[in-house]
C-alpha cells in the first residue's frame, strides 16, 4: 500500500480497529495499541492475549520486544495524553521498519484520537474544566466525568501578594492533579484532586506554597463533577471568611470555614446574636476585669473535644493550671461537658462570637 492510499483511508475511517487494520496492511506487519496497564485498546494480526509485563516499563531505554520468533519495536502515543498509550509494532529483523514508516503511523493515530477525542491530552481536559466553570449549564461533561470514578475535592491556589501564578508553580500542580485538569484565571488557580490523592497531596501543597507563596483551599469530598463549579464557590466564599478573621494558613480545609459561609448568608444580624449563648459574654467580662483568659481557655478546651491532655498542650499550660481555670468557668457559668447538645451550641456560639466581630 502507497502512503498517499493510507493517508487518505485513514481519513475515512471511523473507529480504531478500522484504522489499526488499514496500518497492518501498510506495514505488512501484526500491530497493538496498549495502555499503561496492559490492556489491549485494539490489534490486528498480532498473537498477544496479554502484554508482559516487563513490556510496559516506562522507563525501559530498549524499545525492542521478542515474542516467540517475532521482534516488536515499541513506542508511546501521544505522550501528553492523559492516559498515555503504547504502540507496538511488529518488524522482521531481516527488514526493519524504517523511522520514516514509524513517525508516519505516530502521526496517523494521533490524528484519529485527537479527532475522536478518544484519549485527550492534559490541556483538552483543562478547557472542559474551564468552560464547566464558566458555564455550566451547557458544558458537555462526558470527557471530565471519564477521568476518574473516585470523590473528587476542589482546589484553589491563590497567590498570597496577587502576584503571577510562577511557571513552576502551574507544572508542579499539573504533575500533582493529573490525569485530573488545572485551569488558571486571574483570581486563582482551581485544580481537581481524588479522594485517594488527598494524603500525599497536602504535604506537597504545604511545600508548594510556602515555596511560591500561595495558599490552598480544599473542599470536602464531592462525588460528581458536575457539582464542582458550586464547591469552587464554597472554597472562594471560605477563604474569604478566613482572611477575615485571620485564621488562614498554607493548607486550609472549608469544613472549617462552612459555618461562617452559612452565617454570612444570613441577613438578620438580631437573629443572630440572640442565638449567641449569653454565658460567653459573662467570661469575656469576666476577662476584661480581671485580666483572665477563660474566654479563649473555654473555646480550645471546646475545639479540643474536651480533652484534657491536646489542651493543656495546646494552651502551653500544665495539666493542673487548665484544671483551676476550668473549674473557675463551671463557677461562673455551669456547663455540663459530657452534654454534647451544650457543647455543641457553646462551640456554635464561639463561632456566632467570631463572625459578629468581623
Amino acid at each position: 500500500m502507497k502512503t498517499e492510499t493510507l493517508l487518505l483511508k485513514a481519513i475515512q475511517t471511523a473507529t480504531l480497529d478500522q484504522l489499526t487494520a488499514l496500518v497492518a496492511d501498510y506495514l505488512e506487519q501484526p500491530i497493538l495499541i496498549v495502555d499503561q496497564s496492559g490492556k489491549i485498546i485494539s490489534q490486528q494480526h498480532a498473537p498477544l492475549t496479554a502484554i508482559p509485563t516487563d513490556w510496559l516499563d516506562p522507563l525501559a531505554t530498549d524499545n525492542r520486544y521478542t515474542d516467540g520468533q517475532q521482534q516488536f519495536i515499541r513506542d508511546v502515543l501521544n505522550p501528553q495524553a492523559l492516559n498515555p498509550w503504547y504502540l507496538f509494532l511488529a518488524q522482521s529483523p531481516s527488514y526493519p521498519l524504517t523511522q520514516q514508516q514509524v513517525q508516519l503511523v505516530l502521526q496517523v493515530i494521533n490524528n484519529f484520537t485527537d479527532r475522536y477525542a478518544l484519549n485527550p491530552n492534559q490541556n483538552t481536559a483543562n478547557a472542559a474544566l474551564a468552560q464547566l466553570l464558566a458555564t455550566p449549564e451547557t458544558t458537555d461533561t462526558q470527557l471530565l466525568q471519564s477521568l476518574t470514578t473516585e470523590r473528587l475535592i476542589c482546589v484553589t491556589a491563590t497567590a498570597t501578594q496577587q502576584a503571577p501564578h510562577q511557571a513552576g508553580l502551574l507544572a508542579a500542580l499539573r504533575q500533582l492533579a493529573a490525569p485530573l485538569p488545572l485551569t488558571e484565571n486571574q483570581a486563582d488557580l482551581v485544580f481537581l484532586l481524588t479522594e485517594s490523592q488527598l494524603a500525599q497531596a497536602q504535604p506537597r501543597l504545604a511545600q508548594l506554597g510556602q515555596q511560591f507563596d500561595h495558599y490552598f483551599f480544599l473542599s470536602e469530598p464531592y462525588a460528581d463533577i458536575v457539582q464542582t463549579p458550586a464547591f469552587l464557590s464554597i472554597c472562594r466564599q471560605a477563604s474569604e471568611m478566613a482572611q477575615q478573621l485571620g485564621t488562614r494558613t498554607v493548607v486550609n480545609s472549608t469544613q472549617k470555614y462552612n459555618i461562617y459561609v452559612i452565617l454570612n448568608h444570613v441577613d438578620n444580624g438580631a437573629l443572630l446574636r440572640n442565638t449567641m449563648c449569653t454565658q460567653l459574654l459573662t467570661l469575656k467580662h469576666y476577662d476584661d476585669q480581671h485580666h483572665a483568659e477563660l474566654f479563649h481557655t473555654l473555646f480550645a478546651y471546646l475545639e479540643n473535644d474536651c480533652h484534657v491532655s491536646k489542651t493543656a498542650t495546646h494552651l502551653h499550660l500544665h495539666r493542673n493550671s487548665l484544671a483551676k481555670r476550668l473549674a473557675k468557668i463551671q463557677a461562673l457559668i455551669p456547663v455540663d461537658f459530657t452534654n454534647p447538645d451544650k457543647t455543641f451550641g457553646l462551640r456554635l456560639s464561639y463561632r456566632l462570637f467570631h463572625f459578629l466581630q468581623l
